[in-house]
């Protein structure tokens, strides 16, 4: 991993960390602006593998009002939003009232069960409805989320973000479910994913499809795997294909890939670049250095080793070093012997032939590397325990300001547990003066508040100390591997170049 890389992977990291601004009960819904500026909702993984017994309608109309809903989510239990943002959103353009009113409320008696096909094997298994209430009085609708579903869709651990305009451009809701399960699996890093096998049982779940609709494979295949997968790519900048598992010949499950093609403006001869000018990723650069196409090497970056065959894989390494390695190996070739360069990388990527020169001096080199991510990480622990100190504070300061009589209690049970506290206590001056010109008197309140009323912070705490752990688990493994040159030996052992 070089220096860039580790940069890289630091910003990633920053700009994914939820903003507190979500958080903080005084910020109104007028600072945060109307539907009109929302494009986009994030949604939890576990509302999109849900067994798709709703309509297009439904389905595009629910991803409104999360998205109208979200910020909201860790302080309010009802949300609001008036019919005329909703179907204006929506592209609702028909009078009749009465079917969106049917469609709303069907959102109400649906199941959105979670962890469906497995995707977060960490996740306990639940289940509750799209809505739990909805009211709508002189054009302004009203609704709102089970508590349980509340705390899941807020600040996610899996999710993907969905476009609201794009969405209006689907006919079909098996298309839709599809997209947005794609969008799901989606690598943004490198506009590329795959699903995993999905049994065929599992996946007329996700459509909403029952055993006695196109009960014959060869139809489903043509009238909604095929079709959803060829509306995707017509309406989006997808491109979705299908694989099939068989047992003994017969389709017993399906996966899909997909990949983002970002296409520059051209005459339709021409072959559609994956990366707009001037964006490349290094490792598509390095491998367009030594010869190979953008194609082909915009192919190789996306699938990484999905693009190494399955029993040459390697473990435990980097993919950066794993294709700089497979470069070295080619500019070490006599060019005399080597036919095709193109060709002599690709099979070099493909099978994994080894470099064991390459290997021995980049082990100093990798741990190295491995030493500066472990610091990055630690400084991002230190900034995180920073922030949440930091926004604690804010939310208590908010909290005794908006509750004079909670300050003075806190202050009678400060004073009463140290005399040390109470000798520094000067009669003259307010408790509201004390809180806030004293950071020692500051800090206690502060501490008993957080103990005394901990449903205020349970958010707040939450969510920055499951990233706190996360990252606390990664400097652990990453102390090991450099202590005991985990991956690091195992470099050598890789297959060799038959």
């Amino acid at each position: 991993m070089c220096r860039r890389e580790l940069k890289k992977k630091r910003k990633i990291f920053i700009d994914k960390l939820p903003p507190f601004s979500y958080i903080m009960p005084e910020i109104s819904r007028s600072d945060r602006g109307t539907m009109k500026d929302k494009t986009e909702v994030i949604k939890h993984s576990a509302a999109i593998q849900i067994q798709n017994s709703i309509s297009l309608l439904q389905r595009r109309a629910w991803n409104i009002l999360l998205a109208n809903a979200y910020e909201e989510l860790p302080t309010a239990e009802e949300h609001q939003i008036s019919v005329t943002e909703l179907t204006g959103v929506l592209g609702y353009t028909s009078r009749n009232d009465a079917h969106l009113r049917e469609a709303l409320i069907g959102l109400m008696t649906t199941v959105l069960e979670w962890n469906l096909i497995g995707k977060d094997s960490a996740q306990v298994w639940g289940a509750t409805t799209l809505l739990a209430q909805i009211e709508i009085e002189d054009r302004t609708c009203t609704y709102s989320y089970s508590p349980i579903l509340r705390r899941r869709l807020y600040n996610p651990k899996i999710y993907a973000r969905i476009s609201l305009s794009l969405q209006n451009k689907f006919d079909s809701k098996h298309a839709l479910a599809l997209w947005e399960l794609c969008l799901d699996y989606l690598d943004e890093s490198r506009n590329y994913g795959e699903t995993p096998y999905i049994p065929l049982e599992q996946y007329r779940k996700l459509m909403g499809m029952s055993e006695d609709m196109y009960p014959l494979f060869k139809d489903l295949n043509e009238y909604v795997i095929k079709a959803s997968i060829k509306e995707i790519n017509d309406v989006t900048d997808f491109n979705v294909t299908v694989e099939y598992a068989r047992n003994s010949r017969k389709v017993v499950a399906i996966k899909f890939r997909v990949r983002r093609v970002l296409q520059l403006p051209q005459a339709s001869a021409v072959q559609p670049v994956l990366f707009p000018s001037g964006d490349l990723p290094d490792i598509v650069q390095e491998l367009m250095e030594v010869g190979l196409s953008e194609q082909d090497a915009g192919e190789i970056w996306q699938q990484q080793f999905a693009y190494v065959h399955t029993d040459r894989r390697p473990r435990d390494i980097d993919f950066g070093y794993y294709i700089r390695e497979k470069i070295h190996l080619l500019k070490k070739q006599d060019p005399k012997k080597v036919k095709s360069k193109t060709g002599f990388l690709l099979q070099a990527i493909k099978q994994n032939w080894t470099n064991h020169e390459y290997a021995a001096s980049q082990k100093e080199q990798l741990k190295y590397d491995k030493n500066a991510w472990l610091k990055m990480l630690q400084d991002q622990k230190h900034q995180l325990d920073e922030t949440l100190e930091e926004q604690t504070s804010a939310l208590c300061k908010r909290i005794v300001a908006d509750n004079p009589d909670l300050l003075d209690h806190l202050f009678q049970v400060v004073l009463k547990e140290s005399s040390i506290i109470r000798a520094l206590y000067d009669e003259v001056k307010t408790p509201a003066q004390h809180y806030q010109n004293s950071p020692v008197f500051a800090s206690l309140v502060d501490k008993k508040l957080t103990m005394e009323h901990p449903q205020h912070f349970e958010i707040l705490h939450t969510m920055y100390r499951e990233n706190i752990a996360r990252i606390e688990h990664e400097i652990a493994a990453v102390h090991l591997e450099v202590s005991s040159n985990v991956g690091l030996a195992s470099l050598s052992a890789l297959p060799l170049r038959p």
